[in-house]
């Protein structure tokens, strides 16, 4: 058992109550932050405030040290519920080639490797000795134009330009491709932004109707996920045009 594990149990007790008091405990803290933090509000948008492009790409790359440990713990699991989705996931079917933005450790690739697909990620700090993952950054990606059938990412709440960064998507996806997105819930339904998310939204609508408008994709599909670790998640699929 490691230490944090110890800590969480010794704060908040074990089971069912437990856990409901150390997510009250982390809402409440993600709000204070969020309201008295570095934000730029713009409409229904809102954007951590970072001074220069470079210092955010540090700040981004910096996150895995603090998170790795869970990751690993977490793989397992994590493994499964992507296969799950992705088997599931109507869109994906007669793919051959998947691009997976701000993958971490990869496993969204591996489990789409066990499918079938050909499957690769990129991310800012892929950590160490990772074979499904490379170093890049989803603001300039390094790939050919129409060169891949589907992009899927569940990080879009670490984007620090979000017009560029769709523009990214829609020029690497071959005509009739898709833009797979996992998108958490917008701060008026409860989702609040932690230390490193880079971009927030009012509601997840809000986000979806301006990737949909930024990379003239048609959406397709709209599906609730459920809670997914620190939040609820909606599955959405975007098309783009043939």
């Amino acid at each position: 058992m490691n230490i944090r594990r110890v800590r969480n149990i010794l704060k908040y007790g074990l089971g069912p109550e437990a856990l409901e008091r150390k997510r009250a405990d982390k809402r409440r803290a993600k709000r204070e932050r969020f309201e008295v933090g570095a934000w730029n509000r713009e409409g229904m948008f809102a954007q951590r405030s970072y001074g220069s492009y470079e210092e955010y790409l540090a700040h981004q790359a910096s996150k895995l040290d603090g998170i790795i440990d869970r990751l690993r713990e977490t793989d397992a699991e994590e493994y499964q519920e992507f296969r799950e989705r992705f088997a599931s996931c109507a869109a994906l079917q007669g793919a051959r080639s998947v691009l997976c933005l701000g993958a971490r450790l990869g496993t969204e690739v591996r489990a789409l490797h066990s499918l079938g697909y050909f499957a690769v990620g990129i991310d800012l700090n892929p950590g160490p000795n990772n074979t499904t993952v490379l170093p890049g950054d989803f603001h300039a990606l390094v790939f050919p134009d129409a060169s891949v059938d589907v992009v899927y990412t569940n990080a879009l709440d670490h984007v620090f330009d979000l017009e560029r960064m769709i523009g990214e998507v829609q020029r690497v996806l071959r005509p009739g491709g898709c833009f797979i997105a996992e998108i958490d819930e917008g701060y008026e339904d409860g989702g609040l932004p932690g230390d490193f998310e880079a971009i927030h939204w009012q509601q997840a609508e809000a986000l979806i109707e301006r990737i949909a408008k930024v990379g003239h994709f048609e959406v397709e599909e709209v599906r609730p996920l459920g809670r997914i670790r620190r939040g609820v998640r909606r599955l959405v699929v975007l098309r783009k045009a043939q």
